[in-house]
C-alpha cells in the first residue's frame, strides 16, 4: 500500500486525540453563510500557543485542529463586515473567552457578523436638484481628522458610502465648476465652508444613515502658478494637497532641471505643495485668498534619519526600538508605517511613536535640530520635518505598571476585557489614550510600561470606546514614575 492513501486516516486517527475548536460564521441579518471569512484563533495571557488563522469554507464553515489546553479568543473578519469575536453581546464589543481543557475536547462556535456602516444622501443645487458626478468626501470627527473616503455623486446627484465603522463622521462636497462655469467651494454637512460649521453625523453597524443633504457654496476658485525644480538625473512628481484632497499638479523628467506648472480651481485657504522623487524632496505650504504666480517648489535630496536614543539622559547606542511614522497633511492623517534602517521621510508635518519594551516609557520625541522637545499624552510626537530627519527619543527606565485580579460577584472572570485609559481632565476632550488587555485565565491583568499621569480602568465585555461617557463608572487612579500599583476590579455587567 503506498504511503500517500494513508495520509488521511493517519489525519482523522490524530485529529482524533487532539482538540479541535470548529463553528460556522454567519451573517447576522440574513442568516446566509460567510464563505471565506478570516478567522483567527488567538490565545490569552499564559496560555502557551501561538495566534492561527485560517478561512472559513464554502458553507462558512471552519475547524482548527490541534489546539493545545489554555484559553483562548475566536475572532472573525470580512470586507464589508465589523470584526467579530465568539461570543460578543453586540458586534464591536469584546468576545467571551474559553478554555481548552484537555486533548479530547471539540468546541463549537457559532459567529454572526453585522455589515458595517453605511452614510447615503445627495448634493444638491439652489434649485434642490442633484448635481451629479461631484466628490463627497467623508472625516473621521475626532481629531486628529483623518479622510475616510472620497466618492462622486451618481447621475441624480446620490452618494453613498459604506464600509464605515461605528462613529462620528463630518461629510463635504468637493470644489468644482458647474456647467455654466459657476464655481462651488467645499462645502460642509449641513452648511458652511468651515470645519467649525461641520455638523457630525453617526455611522452604526448594520444601519445605512440617510439623508445627508449638502448645498455647495459659490463662490471663486483661485488659478496657482510657479516652478517646480529638480536635480535633473531623476524624475520628479509634484502634488497639490488641500484638505478637499490631492492632484498630480506636474511630472519634471530628466535632463530637465525646471518645468512652470499651473492649477486651476483650487479652494482658498491652505495649500500644500509636496515634491517627491527617488531620494529627494521638497515641501511648501501656503495660505492662498486670490490668484497667486511665482511659487517655487524644489526637490533637495534627504538623508536617511537617524535615530538617537537617550535613557534616562544619557545616550544608549546599542537600543534599538521599532519606531512608528505617519504623515499630517491638509487631507488628513496617513497610515502609519515601521521606519526602516534605508526608509527616507520626505519633507513636511510627521507625526512620530516609538515602541520601547515595558521597562520603559517615551517621556519625548523630537527632531534632532528642534530646541525643545514635542509631548503628546497619545503617543504620538508631531513635528516637522525638512530634508534632514534625525530623531532623539528620550525614555525614561521608570515607567509605572499597573496589575489586579477582575471579579464578578466574588469569582475571578477568566479572560475579561479590560481598558486603561490615560486623560487630562483640563482638557475639552479628557480622552488621552486607550489601552486594552485581557486577564489570564485567572483573571489576573497587567498594564506596563505606563508614563506618570492620571488613569481610568474598568473590566466589561459590553464597553464601547467611542462612547464619551463610556468610563463614567471606572476606577481612578493617579501614577507617578516607578509606581507599582495594584487594582482590583470589578466586573461591570450589562
Amino acid at each position: 500500500m503506498r504511503l500517500g492513501s494513508c495520509l488521511p486516516a493517519l489525519l482523522i486517527a490524530a485529529s482524533a486525540h487532539a482538540a479541535v475548536v470548529e463553528g460556522v460564521v454567519l451573517d447576522e441579518e440574513t442568516g446566509s453563510p460567510l464563505a471565506r471569512s478570516v478567522v483567527t484563533l488567538v490565545p490569552l495571557p499564559g496560555t502557551s500557543a501561538g495566534i492561527v488563522s485560517i478561512r472559513a469554507g464554502d458553507r462558512g464553515s471552519f475547524a482548527i485542529l490541534s489546539v493545545r489546553p489554555g484559553w483562548y479568543v475566536l475572532r472573525t473578519s470580512r470586507k464589508g463586515f465589523a470584526t467579530t469575536e465568539a461570543g460578543s453581546l453586540r458586534s464591536g464589543r469584546p468576545g467571551m473567552p474559553f478554555e481548552i481543557a484537555d486533548d479530547s475536547q471539540s468546541t463549537f462556535l457559532q459567529v454572526r457578523m453585522q455589515r458595517l456602516g453605511a452614510l447615503t444622501g445627495s448634493v444638491l443645487d439652489e434649485n434642490n436638484v442633484g448635481i451629479p458626478d461631484w466628490p463627497v468626501i467623508v472625516y473621521s470627527a475626532r481629531k486628529p481628522i483623518q479622510r475616510i473616503a472620497q466618492i462622486k455623486t451618481d447621475d441624480g446627484g446620490i452618494f453613498r458610502i459604506g464600509e464605515l465603522e461605528t462613529g462620528s463622521y463630518i461629510v463635504r462636497s468637493g470644489e468644482g465648476a458647474l456647467e455654466d462655469n459657476t464655481t462651488l467651494l467645499p462645502t460642509y454637512y449641513k452648511a458652511g465652508t468651515a470645519l467649525e460649521s461641520a455638523e457630525p453625523t453617526r455611522a452604526r453597524l448594520g444601519e445605512t444613515q440617510a439623508d445627508i443633504v449638502i448645498r455647495p457654496v459659490k463662490g471663486r476658485l483661485l488659478e496657482l502658478d510657479g516652478v517646480l525644480n529638480g536635480p535633473g538625473d531623476r524624475a520628479v512628481q509634484l502634488t497639490m494637497i488641500t484638505d478637499t484632497g490631492r492632484r498630480l499638479v506636474a511630472t519634471l523628467n530628466p535632463p530637465n532641471t525646471t518645468l512652470p506648472f499651473r492649477v486651476s480651481a483650487v479652494p482658498p485657504g491652505l495649500v500644500d505643495f509636496l515634491a517627491e522623487g527617488t531620494e529627494c524632496g521638497g515641501y511648501v505650504r501656503m495660505a492662498v485668498d486670490r490668484d497667486t504666480s511665482g511659487i517655487r517648489v524644489g526637490c533637495g535630496p534627504l538623508r536617511i534619519p537617524f535615530v538617537s536614543w537617550l535613557v534616562d539622559g544619557s545616550p544608549r547606542p546599542q537600543l534599538r526600538f521599532p519606531v512608528l511614522v505617519r504623515r499630517v497633511d491638509l487631507d488628513g492623517t496617513g497610515p502609519e508605517r515601521t521606519l526602516q534602517s534605508r526608509d527616507r521621510i520626505a519633507p513636511g508635518r510627521w507625526e512620530v511613536m516609538a515602541l520601547p519594551s515595558p521597562d520603559y516609557y517615551v517621556a519625548s520625541i523630537r527632531s534632532r535640530f528642534a530646541e525643545e522637545p514635542v509631548t503628546r499624552g497619545d503617543g504620538w510626537f508631531g513635528m516637522d520635518f525638512g530634508t534632514y530627519s534625525d530623531l532623539v527619543v528620550s525614555l525614561s527606565s521608570h515607567p509605572a505598571s499597573v496589575s489586579g485580579v477582575i471579579s464578578a460577584g466574588g469569582k475571578p472572570v477568566s479572560g475579561a476585557a479590560v481598558y486603561l485609559e490615560l486623560y487630562s481632565p483640563e482638557l475639552a476632550d479628557p480622552r488621552v489614550r486607550l489601552f486594552t488587555g485581557r486577564a489570564d485565565g485567572q483573571g489576573s491583568y497587567k498594564f506596563a510600561g505606563l508614563a506618570p499621569g492620571h488613569y481610568r480602568i474598568l473590566s466589561s465585555f459590553d464597553f464601547d470606546a467611542a462612547d464619551p461617557f463610556g468610563m463614567e463608572r471606572a476606577a481612578n487612579l493617579t501614577l507617578r514614575e516607578g509606581d507599582v500599583a495594584s487594582q482590583a476590579l470589578e466586573m461591570i455587567l450589562p
